[in-house]
């Protein structure tokens, strides 16, 4: 394309050449006053050829340049391939076929691989009631060393190796050179980063971070049994189940549907994108949208930060009403509830029929148990039926009540001065699921009053949060309009698609 118009110009520029030489020539017989007489069509036959000529000018540079430029590509491409090829992959014939961790740390920090006997390497996890003394002894590392790498990693807020942890996993790596002296320890901090300590340079030692992927999903799911499972059937592993049914359940929805009560063919879509490294599912990064057909009603559901000054993003459906109610549906994470409210219910240890006037929610022991509103506790204490409990008064209308908790909230509370007086926020822990007081198995037993009466939660109009603020509706709008238009494109498992036009 640019050679055409290099042409064309070229036949322009040297057509421009005759009238100019045909006006030059009239100022040479006639004088400058032939000339003023048609000024501007003269002074347009003048100045044309000078146009046309630069423009010639710049396509011949720019197409030198490309040409430079395309050929030293060329060069480094080819210098590249040479490399790949005169460069030796790492042979690690003599390395254990289960350590994959100590080959991706060799690999990714360019260790050089003559000086470590592969032979010697250990890959390990930490066990019950070790320590990094009792890991380090037996490789010939004196008390002195670990005393000043201790010393030397707290200086630098690298670690704390009273945070290690049994099931940690770690690799041992040895010289060649040195008699198989010990050369580095390799600590797995998380699925992210692991921690690298040289044993010969300290100053060496350093957090390396994994390299990730960002990736997309569009899910689209239908409840038959429960949303685990619906969710489950649409995604690769377990891990990313467990996490979109947390964002679906505990982030977007907790205020607005009760998921221990879904209807078969309940049915959700959801946009987000989600973190990978080794391909393997790390964490939920963002979610752009979603909606869940619940009982026959749609729940949209579109995040948007509707003051900058907040560090949180909050959900609102199509009409820009928020998500997030004053109360949340449950004071742990979505499990299924074990038993209901009820004003006569056969106490499953006295075997008494009683008034049950609070709703029971099974999970496991140990699970944290969270405020479902502001307000300030009013008590935190242990009685002989209630076991442990928190009682919490948000406004001059409700309260509300946490029981059986477990003994080890006690520590919990004296550690995060959870005592009369003090002010919660919604979502803040208050103790941990156990079975203290009158209870057959783990649970927390959530009670409610409303004006000094104790009633079922799920049967009162409780007060909804603010709506989108009227100067970022506009913004809001674009967005939601655009994520619900791709929410509409995703299809349903077993959903053949319409073509309107058909």
């Amino acid at each position: 394309m640019e050679s055409l118009t290099y042409l064309i110009l070229q036949v322009l520029f040297f057509s421009s050449l005759i009238p100019l030489f045909f006006l030059i020539l009239k100022f040479l017989v006639f004088g400058i006053k032939k000339i003023k007489k048609n000024l501007a069509y003269n002074l347009f036959i003048l100045t044309i050829p000078f146009v046309l000529f630069s423009f010639l000018m710049y396509i011949k540079n720019n197409t030198r340049n490309n040409i430079i430029k395309i050929n030293t590509e060329e060069k480094i491409i080819n210098n590249e391939r040479e490399k790949e090829i005169t460069t030796p992959l790492p042979v690690f014939d003599d390395l254990n076929s289960n350590y994959s961790f100590s080959k991706e740390i060799i690999i990714e920090n360019n260790l050089n691989i003559e000086n470590i006997d592969l032979k010697k390497c250990i890959e390990k996890k930490v066990e019950k009631n070790e320590s990094i003394t009792s890991i380090l002894k037996p490789y010939k590392i004196t008390d002195k060393k670990i005393i000043e790498l201790d010393h030397y990693l707290k200086s630098t807020n690298l670690f704390n190796f009273n945070k290690i942890l049994p099931g940690d996993k770690y690799s041992l790596l040895f010289s060649k050179q040195q008699n198989t002296k010990l050369s580095h320890l390799i600590y797995e901090l998380n699925k992210q980063s692991y921690l690298i300590i040289d044993f010969e340079n300290f100053s060496e030692c350093k957090i390396k971070e994994r390299p990730f992927e960002i990736k997309r999903h569009e899910l689209a799911g239908i409840v038959s049994s429960h949303l685990w499972q619906a969710v489950n059937d649409v995604v690769d592993s377990n891990l990313e189940t467990e996490a979109v049914v947390s964002v679906i359940a505990d982030k977007i929805y907790p205020w607005t549907i009760r998921f221990t009560h879904l209807s078969q063919n309940d049915k959700f879509k959801i946009i987000y994108e989600a973190k990978y490294i080794n391909n393997e599912f790390i964490k939920i990064e963002k979610v752009y949208a979603s909606i869940f057909e619940h009982k026959g009603e749609d729940y949209y559901a579109i995040p948007f930060r509707d003051d900058p000054k907040k560090k949180y993003v909050e959900y609102f459906d199509e009409k820009g009403n928020n998500l997030r109610n004053f109360f949340l549906q449950a004071p742990v994470d979505f499990r299924r509830i074990s038993s209901k409210y009820s004003k006569s219910r056969r106490h499953p240890v006295t075997g008494r029929v009683t008034a049950h006037k609070g709703t029971d929610f099974a999970a496991e022991s140990g699970s944290p148990i969270f405020s479902t509103a502001d307000g300030i506790i009013t008590e935190a204490r242990y009685k002989k039926y209630n076991g442990y409990y928190v009682k919490i008064r948000h406004n001059n209308t409700y309260e509300t009540q946490y029981l059986h908790m477990q003994k080890k909230s006690v520590n919990f509370w004296k550690k995060n001065g959870i005592k009369p007086g003090k002010k919660i926020k919604q979502g803040d822990v208050i103790g941990y699921v156990g079975q203290t007081g009158l209870a057959t198995g783990p649970h927390v037993c959530y009670r409610f009053w409303k004006n000094g009466k104790q009633v079922d939660p799920f049967k009162q109009n409780l007060p909804p949060s603010e709506p989108i603020k009227e100067k970022y509706k506009t913004d809001f709008n674009l967005k939601k309009n655009t994520w619900i238009k791709k929410l509409d494109e995703i299809n349903f498992p077993n959903e053949e698609f319409i073509n309107p036009d058909a």
